[in-house]
């Protein structure tokens, strides 16, 4: 009899227990690789902001082998409330506190004891990150062959099914057309661009492990392979030299003008030379029509020259006002500083953008493209070229200081309802009219400010109550001179 098969004919005892032990494993391995990466989400979502791991210190210390140091007990108390640890006394707590500039942390009791313990294990388990190998040459940027970017672009446009599963346009996000709306994902020559520059995105790392919220959840279902992102990246190396298509707007008022001139020359030489219309009355409605639209059209176009209302140009960065100053409630001048004692308001320069974005790595809408233009910038010496969008023209003088500072004036007032524009427009026409309505009607406060207490004779006849206030116009504001020197 065969010392290795049963009666029955089925396998031993030690075999299927070896079998158990096995799946056990792979299910045991599987339960701690998802809980890893469940904990780094939520420390990348939640710690980044203050914490590195293998580092050195950011606004909080480091936490490489914080998991040895302290208990899991403490660190779960301490995580969810540190200032609750401090005010209590907590002699370990106070001495973090204090060591960090008495800056306490913040609390976190929106987590569960499971999230935070998760936390705590990615933090104990981290490793440094190797460095992938790729089977395709990742460093190439240009003379990819004909077939390479023609599939990239097939793949990017959706024409053709990824090899894992799934199909998707790319540029149903990514768009390949100027749009008069904020589309908060890069546009392909956005893309491109950084694909590109020096030191610029790594297109395999982004599409390979998404570090960011709002890249897990674009690319969370499309699992595309080295060589399909190879494709893509020859196909945005190629698309760099194209740039993107712009909408031309149909010439309305000048194909107008053209018209009502070949209708009034034509009238003029049928009236005078050919005469083929007999009855002159239509010459010289079409004549005096023209006219009529002709010098409609030059008034209109002068009054507006110069003036840009409503103008919402791109900018190099994705900068939403709402964000920073509406929900943020960034003081105006953080940013535009030299408001107070200058000319112009100034544009921040890369140094005070990164004053935050040295810490806070990803947007809630852009994830991290658009922040990470800031520092390949600084990287680069240079300084992202914003484009002005309140701009006077050069015979008109116009100070920030005398208007910000001594007039107290609200940014608001001029800049209109900032706080909630995504994209930043020029809200007001800016006309000589509109400054003149505005010197006229507008209040100086002139009692309890410095900048006005040399004018003694209106401030007697404020005392006297022969004036109840004082306006720009009183003080000078309707001088030509003022603004035109």
């Amino acid at each position: 009899m065969n010392p290795t098969v049963s009666k029955s004919g089925s396998k031993p005892t030690g075999v299927l227990l070896a079998a158990l032990l096995t799946i056990f494993f792979f299910i045991a391995d599987t339960g701690n690789a998802s809980a890893q990466n469940e904990g780094k989400q939520l420390f990348e979502k939640n710690c980044t902001v203050c914490h590195k791991i293998g580092g050195g210190k950011l606004v909080g210390p480091e936490l490489m082998g914080v998991t040895q140091r302290r208990e899991k007990a403490w660190l779960l108390k301490f995580i969810r409330n540190s200032k609750e640890l401090i005010d209590a006394g907590d002699p370990i707590a106070v001495k973090v506190y204090e060591e960090n500039n008495k800056i306490p942390m913040l609390s976190f009791t929106q987590l569960s004891d499971a999230e935070i313990n998760s936390i705590i294990d990615y933090i104990d388990k981290w490793e440094p990150e190797k460095e992938k190998v790729f089977t395709v040459d990742v460093n190439k940027k240009d003379g990819f062959s004909q077939t390479e970017i023609l599939r990239g672009e097939r793949l990017f446009y959706g024409l053709i099914p990824f090899e894992q599963g799934g199909t998707t346009a790319c540029n149903s996000c990514h768009n390949t057309i100027t749009s008069d709306s904020l589309n908060w994902n890069p546009s392909a020559g956005e893309l491109a661009t950084a694909h590109m520059e020096k030191d610029g995105m790594n297109i395999y790392k982004s599409m390979g492990e998404p570090t960011s919220d709002v890249m897990r959840k674009a690319h969370g279902e499309f699992k595309l392979t080295e060589q399909e992102v190879f494709y893509i990246a020859a196909f945005l190396s190629e698309y760099k030299q194209i740039g993107e298509k712009g909408h031309k707007s149909f010439p309305e008022k000048l194909m107008l003008f053209i018209l009502f001139a070949v209708l009034m020359t034509l009238a003029l030489v049928d009236l005078i030379f050919t005469k083929k219309i007999k009855y002159k009355v239509i010459h010289l409605v079409v004549i005096l029509v023209g006219l009529a639209v002709h010098f409609n059209l030059a008034v209109v176009e002068a009054t507006a020259m110069g003036r840009t209302q409503d103008y919402a140009p791109d900018q190099p960065i994705k900068f939403s006002h709402k964000i920073h100053a509406g929900d943020n409630k960034t003081d105006c001048r953080y940013c535009h500083s030299i408001a107070d004692y200058s000319k112009s308001a100034g544009i921040p320069s890369n140094n005070v953008c990164l004053n935050c974005h040295n810490v806070v790595l990803s947007g809630r809408n852009s994830g991290k493209f658009e922040i990470n233009k800031i520092h390949r910038a600084a990287k680069s010496g240079k300084p992202v070229e914003w484009i002005r969008i309140h701009n006077l023209p050069d015979h008109a003088f116009f100070s920030h200081a005398q208007h910000a500072n001594a007039g107290k004036v609200q940014c608001e007032q001029c800049h209109g309802p900032v706080a909630e524009m995504d994209i930043m427009k020029q809200f007001s026409d800016l006309s000589m009219g509109w400054c003149i309505n505005c010197h006229r009607d507008t209040k100086v406060n002139f009692t309890d400010n410095k900048y006005y207490s040399t004018y003694l004779k209106l401030h007697e006849e404020l005392k006297a109550g022969k004036i109840d206030s004082v306006t720009v116009e009183t003080i000078g504001g309707l001088d030509c001179m003022k603004c035109h020197y």
